[in-house]
């Protein structure tokens, strides 16, 4: 009796010191997968838990082609001065694709023109939101404060345009109007010199544009702007 319990006891005892062998054997592997998490060999600890950049950028809204179509039939009738006619254009627009930032962009322009300028400002800001980099919604900003007689805000839209495109022309020509008002023959020359670099047709524009009458004269001006 006492040689069968003894007999237990050893098998037992060897049953645990090999069980337990297996257990250290395997354990640190174990260990080892769930701890080290691969991750990006050219990245570091902190950079594997960055978010991508791209998961913190908007989606630029691509403008419905119907849209974009009546948008264009509204810009010429813009240009032409026909506002009532532009802003109907630009409200079917709207009304086929409501994040249509250009025609926001355009109604805002011309609601500034016909003197609404807190709703014309209103809209452009919300393409602008649609679409930071629009450089024609920076220009409209510009436009629009410049004809609510706000020339700081006028011209900080006008710079911001140019920061985007250098080469924008009228950007240029806005701000060289706001300085003409204000009498500041040096600065007119600074931002009118590159615009007709851009268009030598600015020269006829410049020479009948009633913004510079207080610099009008001034023979630098002249010289600039001659044909």
């Amino acid at each position: 009796m006492k040689r069968s319990i003894s007999s237990s006891i050893l098998l037992a005892s060897i049953s645990l010191v090999i069980t337990t062998m297996i257990v250290f054997h395997y354990l640190p592997n174990y260990n080892t997968t769930q701890i080290n998490i691969p991750i990006n060999p050219s990245t570091s600890s902190v950079d594997s838990l960055a978010l991508p950049v791209e998961s913190n950028s908007v989606a630029l809204h691509v403008s419905d082609s119907k849209a974009l179509a009546l948008y264009d039939q509204g810009l010429k009738v813009y240009y032409q001065r026909q506002f009532p006619d532009a802003l109907d254009f630009f409200n079917q627009a709207l009304a086929v694709d409501p994040l249509c930032y250009e025609a926001l962009n355009a109604k805002g322009a011309t609601l500034a023109f016909q003197g609404e300028h807190e709703q014309g400002l209103a809209l452009i800001q919300q393409a602008l939101v649609l679409n930071p980099s629009f450089v024609y919604g920076h220009f409209n900003l510009g436009l629009a404060n410049e004809l609510a007689g706000r020339w700081d805000p006028a011209i900080a839209a006008y710079q911001k345009a140019l920061q985007l495109d250098n080469r924008d022309t009228w950007s240029y020509y806005g701000i060289a109007s706001i300085y003409g008002r204000l009498g500041n023959i040096d600065k007119v020359l600074e931002y009118l010199q590159p615009a007709i670099a851009l268009d030598p047709n600015v020269k006829e524009v410049a020479r009948a544009e009633k913004d510079f009458t207080p610099v009008r004269k001034d023979p630098r001006f002249q010289t600039l702007v001659k044909p």
